[in-house]
């Protein structure tokens, strides 16, 4: 009876390793299925890019829409700038409602999007409102509007700069985390390559065009 006592007594102790091993199967299983999934959605965006030769219109609302469901983010914007401000061209809401009307970001570092344009830096705040009185004034108004508190803006950087920014936001306070992050900036860069293969497709259109135009007159002449 002592022996028997004290082998049920080692029982508990061997259950806690499996139970820990069981544990640690489940959270690499999850992590694989994340990558997998991330690495399904940057092959998708390539896939639209290559589709889409004149046209960066598909790639921003793909980009947009593949960075809220992946970052657990209820909206998202991809943003590029005109003259001194940024414009919205790709909103995404995760619950399909209408996206909620925000007035255009100002191209300045009182904005939170216009930060990480300014300075191609990554913003990545986990409240916004104790800042809007110090740091971002600018956002005040679309804060009001939206109601979000966490906030990640990743810019679109090219060599001179810029395009815009992707722009993340919650309404529950808290830190994007550092694999959210890095895959916003692999959409980020995704995005400017789109923008970039527009532009060069366009120019080299327009180019052709003047020599058609060019040739045809000379046959004239």
């Amino acid at each position: 009876k002592p022996a028997k006592a004290k082998v049920e007594a080692r029982q508990p102790a061997g259950r806690k390793p499996l139970a820990a091993s069981e544990a640690r199967v489940r959270e690499l299983e999850l992590r694989l299925a994340e990558a997998l999934e991330q690495q399904a959605a940057t092959s998708e965006i390539l896939r639209v890019i290559s589709a889409s030769p004149s046209d960066v219109q598909p790639v921003l609302d793909a980009v947009a829409e593949r960075a809220a469901h992946l970052c657990k983010s209820p909206f998202a914007r991809v943003l590029l700038v005109d003259g001194d401000v940024l414009h919205c061209r790709a909103d995404y809401s995760v619950d399909g409602g209408t996206p909620i009307p925000v007035v255009p970001v100002a191209l300045k570092r009182t904005s939170i999007s216009g930060r990480a344009v300014v300075d191609s830096k990554i913003i990545n705040l986990a409240d916004i409102v104790p800042l809007l009185d110090t740091e971002f004034p600018d956002a005040r108004e679309n804060t009001r509007r939206t109601g979000f508190r966490a906030c990640l803006a990743v810019p679109l950087m090219r060599e001179a700069g810029a395009y815009g920014a992707i722009f993340l936001w919650r309404r529950e306070p808290g830190l994007f985390s550092p694999d959210q992050v890095a895959l916003v900036e692999t959409f980020a860069r995704q995005a400017a390559i789109a923008i970039e293969n527009v532009r060069l497709f366009n120019a080299v259109e327009a180019r052709n065009h003047d020599l058609a135009e060019a040739l045809e007159q000379q046959e004239a002449t």
